[in-house]
């Protein structure tokens, strides 16, 4: 998926930043990390109340290796009817949204 894929994705929704991060793009609203682009996959990002929803659709966390051990982020996978569709990936978008406005903002890093 390129930048300019990712950034239609949510274009419908949203005027949000796409960030580069370690073999893959983050995508930010208004200062708040809502997904992750890995491999062409998008990871919504998930809290306690909107996991389960991920999860009754059959859809996948974000995982990676890390000194032998497989560790698991809060992001699940996009159903793949919702990357063509902008409706379709609506529900998913605000379930991320929601997760998103509800997580602290990241600290500011301290100028030197």
């Amino acid at each position: 998926m390129t930048h300019d894929d990712l950034y239609e994705l949510f274009l419908p929704h949203a005027q949000v930043t796409l960030k580069r991060m370690f073999g893959g793009t983050s995508v930010y609203l208004d200062g708040r990390i809502l997904a992750i682009e890995v491999d062409g996959v998008v990871y919504l990002k998930v809290d306690q109340e909107t996991q389960a929803r991920f999860e009754e659709e059959g859809l996948k966390p974000f995982t990676y290796e890390a000194k032998g051990k497989t560790m698991t982020m809060r992001y699940y996978q996009t159903p793949d009817e919702a990357y063509e569709d902008p409706d379709a990936f609506r529900p998913w978008f605000r379930l991320a949204l929601e997760a998103s406005a509800r997580a602290p903002l990241p600290k500011k890093k301290a100028k030197r």
